[in-house]
């Protein structure tokens, strides 16, 4: 029998806790910051706008530093510092402190987003990685919906935010376990002279830009990010508000109990369709990723529609379910793709270009979709938000036939 390799081990750990801690915090977030602070569709729009935009600031430097520092530890402080975030907004129910809030947030999401990617590729090799982010992927659905069961208990004993503090000692205690037990054996830093050098540190910068530059299929990637991210913001925000003012909830449950039952069976879709796939995608094939990714992102776009235009509550949440099932299915093999082939030296960084553009997409055309809601109705704007990821859809077609290699 074989046992996963002790980086897999920890990887698979580090995606459980993480998401049955953001399944605390975030399953009633919505309801928190609406009821128990009071926030005004002002507030809540600048609280989205405060997190995207420190991200978009602080995701290149992050990945800069993951490159020519340490992996490991920039994943360990992006784990406490969404730990801090979390237990300041579910401690201080003020908007000054949630704004606040957003951008400790920030760091810890730019931290993560490229050096665990590239953390794993190292310690794992490109062979596996893409099988790992799917296998990691369902072990989060399970933890998911232990997490959504959690905010259901916690809730009923002490509101949205005890579920929101209990979240973020989580990760704290997670951040100390990566501490001791994360491996970093391959992973080649900046040489102790050039880490306090301009030139050290900028060097994974300037790597990364040359590749990127230089490879046609990584900026075709990178452009895709940030349309999807547009798009996406627009649902993130908009979803709860279509659903309570548009359509109406049906009654029998309290409008927590079915965004936690509508939470619940999400989570249970995105596992049976995820397990199927990583037994079937090779993802190392690029050719395969860009066709899966196309038929995904389509759908999508359809499911998005549907959602915009649902004449009732029962077609609005079908069409957000399936929609949240592909959207999970789209993350891990656009991972996968833009790692493929990516140097060592410059990988993290790379991925924070991407991950820099979906913030930049968020914060330019989250306002205007706001504004497009004010003026003919939230169904415009999100159907809207589907229309822009049509572009998506060439993008990777053209994509799918270069090589990262």
């Amino acid at each position: 029998m074989s046992y996963p390799s002790r980086p897999l081990r920890v990887y698979l750990v580090t995606e459980t806790v993480m998401a049955a801690a953001f399944a605390l915090a975030y399953t009633l977030q919505g309801l928190y910051f609406v009821q128990t602070v009071g926030l005004t569709p002002f507030e809540l729009l600048l609280v989205g706008a405060a997190l995207e935009l420190s991200t978009f600031v602080l995701e290149v430097p992050t990945g800069v530093l993951a490159d020519a520092f340490s992996r490991k530890w920039s994943v360990v402080v992006g784990c406490a510092a969404l730990g801090a975030a979390m237990l300041l907004v579910g401690s201080f129910p003020v908007f000054a402190v949630i704004l606040a809030a957003q951008v400790v947030s920030a760091v810890g999401y730019t931290c993560l987003s490229g050096a665990q990617e590239a953390w794993l590729a190292d310690e794992l090799g490109e062979d596996r990685l893409g099988g790992a982010l799917l296998l990691g992927g369902q072990y989060a659905r399970v933890a998911g919906v232990l997490g959504i069961l959690g905010a259901a208990g916690l809730s009923g004993v002490g509101g949205p935010a005890l579920c929101i503090v209990v979240g973020g000692g989580t990760m704290l205690v997670l951040a100390a376990f990566l501490a001791r037990a994360m491996p970093e054996e391959k992973f080649a830093p900046a040489a102790p002279g050039e880490r306090h050098t301009w030139v050290g540190l900028t060097a994974p910068l300037v790597q990364g830009a040359r590749e990127v530059r230089g490879r046609l299929v990584l900026i075709l990637l990178i452009v895709a990010a940030a349309l999807y991210g547009a798009s996406t913001e627009a649902l993130d925000r908009l979803n709860e508000f279509l659903l309570l003012r548009e359509t109406g909830l049906p009654g029998g449950l309290s409008a927590q109990g079915w965004f936690i039952a509508l939470a619940l069976v999400g989570s249970g879709l995105g596992w049976a369709v995820l397990e199927p796939l990583r037994r079937r995608l090779d993802l190392s094939r690029p050719a395969q990723v860009a066709r899966t990714l196309r038929v995904v992102l389509g759908l999508s776009v359809a499911a998005l529609l549907a959602f915009a235009l649902a004449p009732g509550f029962g077609w609005a949440a079908g069409a957000l379910l399936i929609h949240g099932v592909l959207r999970g299915l789209y993350s891990p093999l656009y991972a996968a793709w833009l790692n493929q082939g990516l140097p060592p030296g410059s990988r993290a960084t790379i991925n924070s270009f991407a991950s820099q553009a979906d913030a930049l997409g968020q914060v330019s055309c989250g306002p205007l979709f706001g504004l497009a809601g004010n003026l003919w109705r939230v169904r415009a704007a999100l159907a809207l938000a589907a229309f822009v990821r049509l572009p998506i859809l060439p993008l990777l077609s053209r994509a799918g036939k270069g090589d990262l290699r």
